[in-house]
């Protein structure tokens, strides 16, 4: 879902000339460390790299500590 928005985000940016930051925040829904399609953070940050983002994050479903290691995947 993210990837299609990203796209569409980008044609209308082209349609109207004019370009404005993007922000992605995913869900990671269990302690597998997966989203809600599945995806490892990893493979999360894979399939939306390309859309020049101003920032990616995932929601603190699991609370902060679960977190971390998440956000340390798709930091490095």
């Amino acid at each position: 879902n993210c990837k299609a928005a990203i796209f569409a985000v980008k044609e209308v940016f082209k349609q109207i000339g004019r370009e404005l930051p993007l922000m992605i925040s995913g869900t990671i829904t269990d302690a597998s460390g997966r989203t809600l399609t599945g995806q490892t953070a990893e493979a999360f940050w894979n399939s939306v790299r390309h859309g020049d983002l101003l920032s990616i994050g995932f929601n603190c479903a699991l609370g902060a500590d679960a977190m971390r290691p998440h956000i340390k995947t798709i930091s490095d």
